[in-house]
This record gives structure tokens, C-alpha cells and sequence, in this order.
């Protein structure tokens, strides 16, 4: 099944072939005006990549839609060189890629959407990230019913990404999300659109494991939540 798009994303959105996998995209530290080599596998519209997509009037990139035709992510990608082998492209491409994990992510649970809680545990550490930059763009946030208390238990963090994965599951339910990072938390809590401003309580079970995972992060996050008068209940 063919989970990936590839099309314009600019001046608008516009889908021109699906593919099965993508190689060397997810980038860590991508440098503007440097091209990177990526592979696109099984692309099921070969005649796409013409002399059209070197184009500089319009932008290319990677783009995710779900099972139901919900366009949820899209990444820029494009094209400065191209050859074709059979049905795989091989591209060199100017492109910012995703974080690590978010193809995984993306072809085994925000593709179909996500139904249970800590599927994010069968990525590795390093790869979750990939699930929380899918976690914000693939919300369903109730609003009608926010939540004033959460629970997250501290036997589910082994790093500083887990807590963000927990945190926005606790509140949002399975791929939830709430922040990635502190500053993310801060426009989470301040910001209507992630569904958290009614949050006046976490509490917080099995923390103590939390601060000596966490180190110096730990104090970080209890004391924001402070800062914005969210009582943090630690056992």
C-alpha cells in the first residue's frame, strides 16, 4: 500500500503521485542551499518527475495524507536532479526532511490513526520525535470537554521525549499531543488551539524515577507548570 504522497505544496496543495517508502529523508540538521540524496520506492506515477518539477515557480515535497484523504503533514522537497530505475526515483533534492522516526511513524500508526495508548514505545528513544511532530499535526482534541485533572505515570518515562509523549496522551488520548519541547509546552498551555487551557492539575505517579531520568529537565517542567498555576502532584 502505497502510504506516501509527492506533489506541489506551494503556491497550493496539490497531490500528483503516491509512492511506498522514501530513503534518506529524515534529515537532523539540514542546511539551506545544500541538496541531499533521497530515494522514492514504488512510485505508482513515474511520469510525474519530468523536466516540470525543476520548476523554480512552484514547490514540491513530501506529502502525508491519511486513509481518509485528511492531508496532514507536508515537507518540502525539491527537486534539482532526478533519475529514474524502473518505479524508484532517485533524487537530489533540497529539503529540510523530518525528524527522525516520523516515516515510521507515519506508515505503522498515524496513517490508519492512532487507537492505543504508547504505541510511541515501539519507536526507539531517538525516533520519537518523528511521533511527536505527527502527534501535533494529527490532533483530535475534544474542546467541548476539556480536561481539568490528568494522571501520567512516571514508569512510562525513560527520557525527556516520553514525557511529551505521555503528557499528550494523558490529556488528548492515544496520539495526543501537548508539546515537544518546553517552549512547545508553553504555547500548549497558553494557546486555546491545543485544547489544555482548563488543565489545573497533574498529577504525576512514580515521579521520583522522573528526576533522576530527567536530571535537570525535571525542575525545568515542574516549575512552568508552576508558572502558569498548574498544581503538580508529585508521588
Amino acid at each position: 500500500m502505497r502510504k506516501f504522497c509527492f506533489g506541489k505544496i506551494y503556491p497550493q496543495i496539490e497531490v500528483l503521485t503516491t509512492f511506498q517508502d522514501i530513503e534518506n529523508f529524515e534529515i537532523r540538521k539540514a542546511s539551506i542551499g545544500k541538496t541531499y540524496p533521497v530515494k522514492i520506492i514504488g512510485c505508482e506515477k513515474i511520469s510525474t518527475f519530468s523536466p516540470e518539477c525543476l520548476n523554480v515557480e512552484n514547490d514540491y515535497g513530501i506529502i502525508l495524507k491519511d486513509q481518509y484523504g485528511n492531508i496532514k503533514q507536508a515537507y518540502f522537497l525539491n527537486p534539482a536532479q532526478f533519475k529514474i530505475t524502473n518505479d524508484n526515483v532517485y533524487i537530489n533534492a533540497y529539503t529540510y526532511g523530518g525528524s527522525k522516526g516520523v516515516l515510521k511513524a507515519w506508515k505503522n500508526y498515524f496513517y490508519d490513526g492512532v487507537k492505543e495508548y504508547n504505541l510511541w514505545k515501539n519507536l526507539k528513544p531517538a525516533e520519537r520525535q518523528g511521533w511527536l511532530e505527527l502527534a501535533l499535526r494529527c490532533q483530535n482534541i475534544d474542546y467541548e470537554n476539556p480536561k481539568t485533572i490528568i494522571e501520567i505515570d512516571g514508569s512510562d518515562i525513560k527520557c525527556y521525549n516520553d514525557f511529551y509523549c505521555t503528557l499528550g496522551e494523558a490529556l488528548h488520548g492515544p496520539g495526543g499531543y501537548f508539546g515537544r519541547n518546553l517552549n512547545a509546552l508553553v504555547d500548549c498551555i497558553c494557546s486555546p488551539e491545543f485544547g489544555g487551557g482548563k488543565l489545573q492539575k497533574v498529577i504525576w505517579k512514580n515521579s521520583k524515577r522522573c528526576r533522576w531520568k530527567l536530571k535537570r529537565k525535571f525542575k525545568m517542567i515542574i516549575d512552568l507548570f508552576h508558572e502558569f498555576r498548574i498544581e503538580v502532584e508529585l508521588q
